[in-house]
């Protein structure tokens, strides 16, 4: 099988090689290559384009620990020209593993935007009476961010990701802990800091990172056509299937397949691509597995599902 090769956009200066291998975990044998936005942007280019208090602005990590906070639109500019010179590299993917960028982008090579990956997943679930927590890395951005509201209630608050950040963390979990879910709204906030305020608020956490991932396995599935191996962890289809006890006797191995691609956001015809069936095939296993399940919407499983307690490992 041919390895995919994925140029991944980082918001700060390579190498994270943390971010990466996180991200390849999830994804099973692929190539990913890293581009830092701001890999060419020297330090007085930096402090000339620092943002006004007010202006939109984005965290950026300059590598050992250091951080510097610059203007959405020096991101944004850098952004754009990465992937410009990438659609001419022959990747199968550009991946821009950043959020609070709000820009479009255009190329030929197939593109996930972080930000409206993060987007798209937050307003599947923002209907009816969800209510969505959201940690963010800088008190600014709270604002950037109310603007994207997706007609449900946020609680939100900020945690810096720098030095002792658990402390941070702690208060922030604090704040959100009346939602039914959280988002960690930044590719800076790991899997170890999601379990944290897991574990402080009793509530589902989800990661911008886990978002992105998912997105990505989605997108190469339709490019490649063929399936990709489900992470180990994560709120991936899968883990939210398990997640609804009902479906473990009712639906069929075919329609537990299908709809755990379902509920990672995909369409009828890459998953028919992806299972070797047809659409229409697609289109009669969830509509069955629906019905079995009594959901009017995939939206209702997926809140359902990230309502439901984890099930706890056997002793």
């Amino acid at each position: 099988m041919r390895i995919s090769r994925i140029a991944v956009i980082t918001g700060g200066r390579s190498p994270r090689p943390e971010l990466l291998a996180e991200l390849s975990a999830r994804l099973g044998p692929v190539r990913c290559d890293e581009f830092g936005a701001l890999d060419d942007v020297s330090e007085d280019v930096l402090a000339h384009r620092a943002p006004d208090p007010e202006a939109p602005s984005f965290l950026a990590p300059l590598g050992g620990g250091a951080n510097v906070v610059v203007s959405v639109a020096l991101m944004e500019e850098q952004v754009a020209r990465l992937v410009g010179r990438l659609d001419e590299l022959g990747y199968d993917l550009v991946v821009i593993a950043a959020t609070a960028l709000f820009a479009p982008v255009s190329a030929r090579t197939p593109v996930v935007h972080g930000q409206r990956a993060v987007d798209a997943w937050i307003s599947a679930l923002a209907v009816g009476d969800i209510n969505i927590g959201l940690i963010y890395p800088l008190s600014r951005q709270g604002k950037q961010l109310a603007t994207f509201a997706h007609r449900t209630q946020f609680q939100s608050a900020n945690a810096t990701i720098k030095g002792g950040h658990s402390a941070y963390l702690t208060q922030a979990a604090s704040r959100v802990s009346r939602a039914d879910l959280i988002v960690m709204q930044s590719v800076g906030y790991t899997e170890a800091m999601a379990e944290q305020v897991a574990r402080e608020s009793g509530k589902p956490v989800v990661t911008a990172r886990g978002i992105i991932a998912a997105a990505m396995r989605l997108r190469l599935d339709e490019i490649m056509g063929r399936m990709s191996e489900p992470p180990a962890d994560g709120y991936t289809g899968a883990e939210l299937l398990k997640r609804l006890p009902e479906a473990k006797t009712l639906l069929t191995p075919r329609e537990n397949e299908v709809l755990a691609h379902v509920l990672e956001g995909g369409a009828n015809k890459p998953i028919a691509r992806a299972l070797h069936i047809s659409h229409r095939t697609v289109e009669i296993h969830r509509s069955r597995a629906m019905a079995k399940l009594g959901a009017r919407s995939v939206t209702e499983l997926i809140r359902r599902s990230l309502k439901a307690p984890r099930a706890e490992p056997p002793t």
